[in-house]
């Protein structure tokens, strides 16, 4: 039996009946170009922490489970004894860059003045399912770190819009050992 579609973040429409499920028109910012892209997460790959300039991501995963992270900058507060003196020189320089180009970003987008910190780090995870796809893909702003965990022992497929044709200048990589945020699923 046939009902109305569902309204989902971003104006998209999720559609289950007993044919299956549709998910349409769920990345809005199409018209304006780039590439939709699908990616296969193997059990227990990570891949953590990568970000832009220029463009946007828009991520929905249809089968699986991910952990994504979004930061906007690396955990400062690091327990520097856990670490040789080498080891804590390369990070601290890795973390200032971050730092500094943070900075940059941040005072060229108003957008993220919002909602980020230009001193405190700051971390969001949030879990994306086939049970939650429904709600409609998560949106990653220009200019934070962002990446991900399959902390499940299945693939998961992750289907993401970026709102700019991809030429591979646009993207800044950070090491997770130089992010210090922790990223594995804890037992309790």
């Amino acid at each position: 039996m046939s009902q109305p579609a569902d309204e989902m973040r971003y104006g998209g429409r999720y559609h289950l009946d007993d044919r299956g499920q549709r998910y349409c028109d769920i990345f809005p910012e199409i018209e304006r170009g780039g590439d939709i892209n699908v990616s296969v997460i193997e059990p227990g790959a990570t891949a953590l922490w990568h970000r832009h300039r220029k463009q946007a991501d828009y991520q929905l995963v249809v089968k699986g489970s991910l952990k994504v992270g979004m930061c906007n900058l690396p955990n400062l507060a690091y327990d520097a004894s856990k670490y040789t003196d080498k080891e804590v020189v390369n990070i601290d320089k890795t973390q200032k860059e971050a730092v500094d180009t943070w900075r940059e970003i941040w005072n060229d987008k108003p957008s993220l003045q919002r909602d980020w910190s230009l001193e405190d780090p700051q971390i969001q995870w949030h879990y994306l399912t086939e049970r939650n796809a429904c709600q409609g893909p998560l949106f990653i702003p220009t200019g934070l770190w962002h990446g991900c965990h399959n902390y499940t022992n299945e693939p998961a497929i992750l289907i993401y819009h970026i709102t700019s044709k991809y030429d591979g200048t646009d993207e800044e990589r950070l090491d997770p050992h130089m992010a210090l945020w922790s990223w594995e699923r804890v037992d309790k």
